[in-house]
């Protein structure tokens, strides 16, 4: 049970990262964090920013442990879906660079 649990801790990281991220910018935009925060940044693109870092680090994080065992073939298995949630993570984020965050 536990070595399937660690093969899905990637994209379960990466879903919650997801739904985090997308909460954040509603919660933003409704509440209008839309003031020039830190280096002209808005507060909702800050926030966003600064979380998202937060859940890049914790993929990575995740991902050392993970590597720390290869033993089996689940677990590398495991380390494979790491890294896609780990890219997945970084590409669900992009847009925060590149868009407004409230239209």
């Amino acid at each position: 049970m536990t070595a399937l649990i660690r093969m899905i801790s990637g994209l379960v990281l990466w879903s919650m990262a997801f739904a985090v991220l997308y909460a954040l910018q509603g919660l933003g935009c409704a509440r209008g964090w839309t003031d020039p925060a830190v280096f002209g940044l808005t507060q909702t693109k800050a926030v966003l920013l600064a979380v998202w870092a937060g859940l890049i680090a914790s993929q990575v994080v995740l991902l050392l442990w993970l590597l720390r065992r290869r033993d089996t073939q689940m677990e590398r298995i495991g380390i494979a879906i790491g890294w896609i949630g780990l890219g997945a993570t970084v590409i669900t984020g992009l847009p925060i660079l590149a868009i407004s965050t409230c239209f």
